[in-house]
């Protein structure tokens, strides 16, 4: 089966053969031409039984991938849905499919590696936090500008600062002698702060025993500033989605 994280920025990828991932990878896609990344990433694989996508990209996106899969795979793509209740979660949200499939897969695999309460923070294009009690009910969650959002939020409105969105520093130190240093550094304490203050008022409502995940394009950048040691699993999505996969029958 092969399984597609499709988001803003990515594409994170993984195939599953008997319950584990077999290869795995990525590509930045925006802004390039699908077709040509796809054929680069998966051109030499053999043709899969099945082809799982969790799509927060929109339908153009959607097409794309459509299409590349039938002419190279002679497949059509199953999407993961969201609903009410899969996989022992219970969605919290009024209009369940308004949930985005990726927290949702998320929030299936965080109920699939922990019996009990757990937060799970997702740091890309957008910082994402969601809980879970006990029983696998979902509470909620909230949605943050991303760093790279929150460096474009900044430049907008802003003259000479001189630096980008995308622009990768070396790493995170609490004062800054440059510019574009400081503005690195300034989003990702951001970051840091807001997802340890939510993190606490979690761990306040569901208690001490709380696991705390963290996944997402950017989570290493941000997890050297968090006074909280979350469990760093870069694959939790693509791991909800092969779980939702199984119980939809998305192999042909």
């Amino acid at each position: 089966m092969m399984l597609l994280d499709v988001g803003n920025t990515s594409v994170k990828w993984a195939v599953e053969g008997n319950g584990r991932f077999v290869c795995r990878g990525y590509f930045l896609r925006r802004n390039r031409d699908f077709g040509e990344l796809a054929s680069a990433a998966w051109g030499h694989l053999p043709v899969p039984d099945g082809v799982a996508v969790a799509n927060v990209a929109g339908p153009a996106l959607q097409r794309e991938i459509n299409d590349w899969v039938a002419a190279h795979w002679q497949l059509s793509p199953c999407y993961i849905r969201v609903d009410e209740a899969a996989s022992g979660v219970i969605n919290a949200y009024t209009e369940p499919d308004r949930l985005g499939v990726d927290r949702w897969a998320a929030l299936v695999a965080a109920r699939n590696a922990t019996p009990g309460p757990a937060c799970i923070i997702d740091c890309g294009t957008a910082i994402t936090i969601d809980a879970l009690d006990a029983n696998g009910r979902h509470q909620g969650g909230i949605i943050a500008p991303g760093l790279d959002m929150m460096k474009r939020a900044l430049l907008a409105d802003t003259s000479d600062i001189g630096s980008r969105p995308g622009a990768r520093c070396p790493g995170v130190t609490l004062l800054a002698q440059g510019t574009a240093e400081a503005v690195n550094n300034g989003v990702s304490y951001m970051a840091g702060a807001m997802i340890d203050r939510v993190v606490a008022d979690i761990v306040a409502e569901l208690g001490e025993r709380t696991e705390i995940l963290i996944t997402g394009g950017d989570a290493s950048r941000i997890l050297p500033l968090l006074g909280w040691q979350p469990r760093h699993d870069p694959e939790l999505v693509l791991k909800g989605i092969a779980i939702l996969a199984r119980e939809e029958a998305c192999a042909t």
